[in-house]
């Protein structure tokens, strides 16, 4: 679908250049909530759970960034683009499968901290995929 397209398209651009440089930019993410927001709505059903799914998203990745848990700003507002491309039912793989691949990719990479956009992406489209055959 072109929902899916769209989303591998932005979260590949996000990964890349969250383990270049660290960081997540605003000027990538928050566009792409917005187009994904305006395909929701012109081609799909934006729903309920939808909404539901990225306050808990935003709550959850909020409460990270209270724990000191190395989480900044653009996890969030990218896992709130997560969230909205998923919808509720999904949410939980989502939320299990990204700290499933965080530690993963911790541990081959070696490192304390590594981006988090490609475990999001890549639990995601693995969460999506698994509703939705």
């Amino acid at each position: 679908s072109i929902l899916l397209l769209f989303f591998i398209f932005i979260s590949i651009i996000i990964s890349i250049e969250d383990i270049k440089t660290g960081y997540i930019k605003d000027i990538i993410v928050l566009p792409a909530i917005v187009g994904l927001l305006l395909l929701k709505l012109l081609f799909y059903k934006l729903q309920l759970g939808d909404i539901y799914a990225v306050l808990l998203v935003f709550f959850l990745f909020t409460m990270f960034i209270a724990l000191n848990l190395k989480f900044g700003g653009g996890d969030i507002r990218f896992g709130v683009f997560c969230a909205l491309f998923l919808g509720l039912h999904p949410i939980g793989w989502f939320i299990l499968l990204s700290g499933i691949l965080q530690i993963i990719f911790l541990y081959l990479t070696k490192k304390e901290t590594f981006a988090f956009a490609p475990a999001m992406s890549l639990a995601a489209v693995v969460s999506y995929l698994i509703v939705n055959i």
